[in-house]
């Protein structure tokens, strides 16, 4: 469990300083002139955050003793739900850039509402199209950051 803490503390530390990097790179709010954050803020605040839990992670199990490590199986049902949750989000940003954003986290919500909900599926339906226009509506007025890529984009 130690050498996993601080594997997966590294691995998202090196995330954190990929984006905080990229992020640096893109307009400020300056450039468009209208008060509004670029397009580098959001991320680049979560990104800082990750690094920080990362930093956090590696000191706290440096300082742990041995014994103090819990026994974690990685093949429960609750762990199988934990993998395939990720390799369906590997799969949705895999087909992101080609198919655009609207209708591949409509189906990615819609998927997982259903998985993890049980409600109505007309319900999961409404509620993912409602989150998905409402994000899309968000970044595209509010925030200044233009989302129309792929070839299914509206």
């Amino acid at each position: 469990m130690r050498k996993g803490n601080i594997i997966a503390g590294l691995i998202c530390a090196a995330l954190a300083v990929y984006v905080i990097v990229t992020c640096l790179g893109y307009p400020r709010a300056e450039a468009y002139g209208t008060g509004v954050p670029g397009p580098g803020l959001w991320p680049g605040i979560i990104a800082a955050l990750l690094l920080i839990c990362s930093v956090g992670l590696i000191v706290v199990t440096l300082m742990m003793k041995k014994d103090q490590f819990p026994e974690l199986p990685m093949w429960t049902p609750g762990t199988k739900r934990v993998y395939i949750s990720m390799a369906i989000l590997l799969v949705y940003m895999l087909v992101l850039s080609t198919l655009g954003f609207i209708i591949p986290s409509v189906i990615m919500l819609f998927a997982f509402c259903q998985w993890f909900h049980k409600g109505a599926f007309w319900k999961n339906a409404l509620i993912s199209v409602i989150v998905v226009l409402a994000i899309y509506f968000v970044f595209k007025n509010f925030l200044n950051v233009p989302i129309d890529f792929g070839m299914f984009s509206i």
